[in-house]
């Protein structure tokens, strides 16, 4: 079960840079005019996440993939060193305020890139 929720764990920060990235090289291409951060669908998944995600903290849901982390580790530590090295740099203990306000800037900063930058029809 270990080795599972590593994987949840890997999918989680996958996901995170994703995001965290897109944030970053989304605007940076709309300058340097690369055309793949254009896609609609990269795009579309870019902005849903988000929008999920700032959803969850305004709600003060956990994330599924926490809880399933979670739930196959049977704990809240993780047991190996690179789940711990992840853990470390993705989960923040920080109050929900801060992360309410955290994604609902991004979810404002999503939006003005979808306008300012918008994805090829």
């Amino acid at each position: 079960m270990t080795l599972l929720a590593d994987l949840v764990l890997l999918a989680h920060f996958a996901i995170a840079a994703f995001l965290a990235a897109g944030m970053l090289l989304i605007p940076l291409g709309a300058y340097w005019q690369w055309s793949w951060v254009r896609a609609r669908r990269l795009r579309q998944i870019h902005a849903g996440l988000m929008v999920l995600i700032a959803i969850e903290a305004i709600f003060h849901i956990t994330c599924p993939l926490t809880v399933l982390e979670a739930l196959l580790r049977r704990t809240h530590a993780p047991e190996s060193f690179w789940a711990d090295q992840i853990s470390k740099i993705l989960y923040w203990d920080l109050p929900l305020e801060f992360f309410t306000i955290l994604y609902g800037c991004c979810v404002v900063w999503v939006l003005y890139l979808w306008k300012s930058a918008p994805p090829i029809k």
